[in-house]
């Protein structure tokens, strides 16, 4: 019986994994922000302009996203986002933006939105 090589095959399967890798963090083509343990994960986040940002509440307890930029306020969850609930956001400009939750002004984080 003749033994066969199995190097190309493996070759094959690692450039499938490295594409697939890639497409999978390319899906949905958002930054995901967790909330959980009382902070925001990361606590700062890059973005681009025309980036979408979802914030996900994994915490027991409810939770708010306000966002402001030079004190104005430029984006708001709904008052109590519960456990699982989530909060999308469209970054529309560049600079920074400040993040907190309304319901427990210690969890603060920012967005920093480049061109």
């Amino acid at each position: 019986m003749r033994r066969r090589s199995l190097r190309p095959m493996k070759a094959t399967l690692s450039a499938f994994a490295v594409c697939v890798a890639f497409s999978d963090a390319r899906a949905d083509g958002a930054l995901h922000v967790a909330i959980e343990n009382f902070v925001f994960d990361p606590p700062t986040i890059a973005a681009r302009v025309g980036d979408h940002l979802i914030f996900v509440n994994h915490d027991e307890v409810p939770h708010s996203v306000v966002g402001s930029r030079d004190g104005a306020e430029v984006f708001r969850s709904v008052e109590q986002m519960d456990t699982d609930e989530s909060f999308e956001v469209l970054i529309d400009r560049p600079g920074e933006i400040t993040i907190v939750c309304g319901l427990h002004g210690s969890m603060t984080g920012k967005i920093v939105v480049e061109p």
